[in-house]
């Protein structure tokens, strides 16, 4: 395969439904894009990838498209492909892995990225930081949007914009609104960004500590019972669609949980029991504090009656 040669232009590196929705907005605005960076399905399924999109059929028509052999790009042919690419800039949106110094080095006036978190970086370094603002109870995400270089969310700032988290907000709506923020400040300053004469901050870890969120799987979703209502509903719509997802264990299967609330409902039973069961299917079950959770949506069988204990 010939290498590419993009000398000009934006280069976006992404593999999600937000990286297409990105590239679709640059293209919209008239934006020049040179080249797109992906993965293939078989590549994303082994990464466990969520959302992942077929960018090469979405706009392979239209725009340069190659498909890594890697995710971190450190196939030897991912290398040899993009050795002669001299973008303008590029845009890293919707890819869950570093990117390899050589690979930065091949935009002009550098690659642009998204780090949302509850609090100001440093403090919220590391993976998965949306799903651990919501864990935790977060009230606001800092859209950090910063500059790439060798380590993890720790680039020159272009702003940080505020994300309010509603009370019906969870991972997809957050992903969501972070990329309209997203790509929003890239269009205002699209010149700027394209030119190099773009204006940046370093990020200042003087006041902050330290602090980096560890990777999540989908085997860290089990539901402990014994939280209170609020704590099981952040767990929840931290994990929801398009991610694996909470779960709770019936008869020993895994049984998905993607939306629920608290229910009110007082009880002295043991944690995890259905205490009520409606005819549409969902459940209020006994949690922590002697309150209950109502479950919405959920992988349970419907027919199931109050007093069926569930988790380990």
């Amino acid at each position: 395969m010939q290498a590419a040669s993009w000398q000009s232009g934006a280069v976006v590196t992404g593999c999600r439904d937000n990286t297409a929705e990105f590239v679709d907005c640059l293209l919209t605005r008239g934006c020049s894009v040179a080249g797109i960076v992906t993965i293939s399905r078989s590549v994303a399924d082994r990464n466990k990838v969520p959302s992942w999109c077929d960018l090469a059929f979405e706009f392979g028509d239209r725009i340069p498209v190659y498909v890594a052999k890697s995710y971190p790009l450190d196939h030897v042919d991912d290398a040899g492909f993009l050795s002669n690419t001299h973008a303008d800039v590029g845009f890293c949106i919707g890819w869950q892995r570093l990117l390899p110094p050589w690979f930065l080095s091949r935009h002009r006036n550098g690659v642009f990225g998204m780090h949302a978190c509850a609090n100001p970086l440093p403090n919220g370094r590391g993976r998965s930081p949306i799903n651990w603002s919501v864990i935790e109870g977060a009230h606001q995400l800092h859209a950090h949007i910063f500059r790439y270089n060798d380590q993890p969310d720790a680039g020159d700032l272009l702003s940080v914009p505020r994300i309010q988290i509603e009370p019906h907000d969870d991972i997809q709506t957050l992903q969501q609104k972070s990329r309209v923020v997203f790509n929003r400040e890239v269009i205002e300053r699209w010149a700027e960004l394209v030119s190099g004469t773009v204006s940046l901050q370093p990020l200042c870890s003087s006041d902050q500590p330290e602090r980096f969120y560890p990777k999540r799987s989908e085997d860290d979703g089990l539901i402990d019972w014994t939280l209170n209502p609020v704590q099981i509903t952040n767990w929840v719509r931290a994990q929801t669609r398009p991610y694996p997802g909470a779960f709770t264990i019936l008869d020993g299967n895994r049984c998905g949980v993607w939306r629920c609330g608290p229910a009110g409902c007082r009880h002295s039973v043991q944690t995890g029991t259905i205490l009520e069961a409606f005819r549409d299917g969902t459940y209020f079950v006994a949690c922590g504090g002697n309150d209950s959770v109502h479950l919405l949506d959920h992988d349970l069988s419907r027919q199931l009656k109050p007093g069926r204990k569930l988790g380990l």
